[in-house]
């Protein structure tokens, strides 16, 4: 029998992540209007990392319970495993930090290469008999599977969330059930493991490139839409003949159910939004372009105004301008940017 070295642990450990991380890196690196900052892509890597811990505690504790731990880990472990990979992305979902399906599948890649650097500690000394490369490919196979399935979870969750304009809970249900399907499937033993292993490191970068392909251009046609509605209405209530135009039209029919004052505080909160939507815009498109977006020292100031402006308006001010502003998830994910440049 071949007993592993710490040595040889460490050398199958690195040729099976070191990939993964290049190809994190490639994803980073085709993200072009840089949508995810590096220090959140590291903190969703470390979050992967820390999943792992808690799924290795909970299936040893499993494991020393059941008779058969075989349909376990055929079973119960890919659901556990991918519950605890997609709770994380779920949260940068719900509060609006991704929105687009490129900067989420990055953040899915990430904690599923965190989960594997763990994991593949734990398991390559298992495979260790097998040699070098045929560990290190089951090894890197892991890894890709764990990460592309963390991506198709938040691609599949972020487009639904899109499409229905919900909020609820069971738009993540499609996507869980996809990630634990390729996760299951990976783990049966009727598979060779190697074989399996080439599969997924063949299928799930196609799929990601694919999904890649398809969000830049979703994120180009939103650009140019919602920038020229921007900047048109912008233009309209700066203009002479505001009174006149669609917008003051609108605004004027809401009198009888508001207030002058806050009419006043309506106006000044629609023009504030529309100038910080075309500035976010702005700075995706000059980093799209490879151009620097520098720090505005202002940006601070016309938030906290934003946030005055909306708290006298009220939520029904808030609605009654939602056919001028909009409110989707999108619209929401751009000012979060801005308020977390400030934080950063």
């Amino acid at each position: 029998m071949i007993t592993a070295t710490p040595r040889s642990i460490l050398a199958q450990a690195g040729l099976s992540l070191l990939p993964v991380l290049v190809f994190l890196s490639a994803l980073k690196w085709v993200d072009t209007y840089k949508l995810l900052a590096l220090p959140r892509v590291l903190r969703s890597v470390f979050v992967g990392c820390a999943a792992a811990g808690v799924c290795y505690a909970l299936n040893t504790m499993v494991y020393n319970l059941l008779a058969s731990p075989a349909v376990w880990a055929r079973s119960g472990a890919p659901a556990l495993e991918e519950i605890a990979k997609a709770a994380y992305i779920a949260w940068l979902i719900r509060s609006n930090r991704v929105a687009f399906m490129v900067d989420t599948a990055i953040a899915g890649f990430a904690v599923g290469a965190g989960f594997a650097m763990l994991e593949n500690l734990t398991y390559i000394p298992d495979t260790s008999a097998q040699g070098l490369v045929a560990s290190a490919v089951r090894g890197l196979g892991t890894a890709m599977m764990h990460g592309g399935a963390t991506a198709i979870f938040g691609t599949i969750a972020v487009s639904l969330s899109e499409i229905r304009e919900s909020r609820s809970w069971l738009l993540f249900c499609p996507g869980l059930i996809a990630a634990i399907t390729i996760h299951a499937l990976y783990n049966q033993p009727f598979w060779n493991p190697i074989i399996s292993a080439v599969v997924v490191l063949i299928a799930l970068p196609l799929a990601v490139a694919l999904i890649f392909w398809r969000s830049e251009k979703a994120l180009e046609r939103w650009l140019g839409t919602k920038l020229d509605k921007d900047i048109d209405l912008l233009e309209m209530i700066s203009s002479g003949s505001f009174d006149q135009s669609r917008v003051g039209s609108y605004l004027r029919s809401l009198e009888s159910a508001f207030t002058p004052v806050v009419l006043g505080d309506m106006l000044a909160y629609l023009h504030l939004s529309l100038e910080l939507s075309a500035r976010a815009k702005g700075d995706l498109l000059r980093r799209e372009m490879g151009f620097p977006v520098e720090p505005d020292p202002g940006l601070a100031g016309q938030l906290k105004e934003l946030r005055f402006l909306e708290s006298h308006i009220g939520r029904a001010g808030k609605m009654a301008l939602a056919p001028l502003l909009g409110n989707s998830r999108r619209d929401i994910w751009e000012m979060q940017q801005l308020a977390d440049k400030i934080a950063d």
